[in-house]
């Protein structure tokens, strides 16, 4: 075989086979924002419904004490019901637990320095809780009711 059709029939192979000529490069989507605030032991003006991929969160904490935003996947199976069952049991929410995604923490009116960006996966189910406490010997902000959780779409 001579040298030049070998290199053509080369060149012809890897054409066929989308490989001699690169993919168009895909355009990088800015991550969509979502600001969750904070009174005293609740999560107030959390969206309804979120979509999967790229996503920062923001953090305000509009209450008087400390609170934080803590962010975590429960695994396939695992429900809100499950984890709020289980907040008086910190060994049990952790077994429910897929992922912690990452912390945002806040002091009274204020907000933090950073923002958790996160790459949300369709159809997983994320809980939204605060797990300080006032002080040592009392019970936990979740405790109080200070958790959501969502299913990106």
């Amino acid at each position: 075989m001579n040298r030049p059709a070998s290199i053509s029939s080369v060149v012809l192979l890897l054409l066929s086979l989308g490989v001699a000529h690169p993919a168009p490069a895909q355009k990088a989507r800015a991550p969509r924002q979502i600001h969750v605030t904070s009174n005293d032991y609740a999560f107030v003006a959390f969206p309804t419904q979120i979509l999967a991929g790229p996503t920062t969160f923001t953090f305000a904490n509009q209450g008087k004490v400390f609170h934080e935003l803590s962010l975590a996947r429960l695994k396939p199976g695992a429900t809100m019901e499950d984890f709020v069952k289980a907040r008086e049991d910190p060994a049990r929410r952790r077994e429910l637990i897929d992922r912690s995604v990452g912390i945002l923490i806040a002091g009274p009116g204020s907000t933090p320095d950073g923002q958790l960006l996160v790459n949300l996966m369709r159809g997983a189910t994320y809980v939204v809780f605060c797990n300080l406490r006032d002080k040592p010997d009392l019970p936990g902000h979740l405790m109080f009711g200070m958790y959501t959780s969502f299913t990106p779409k």
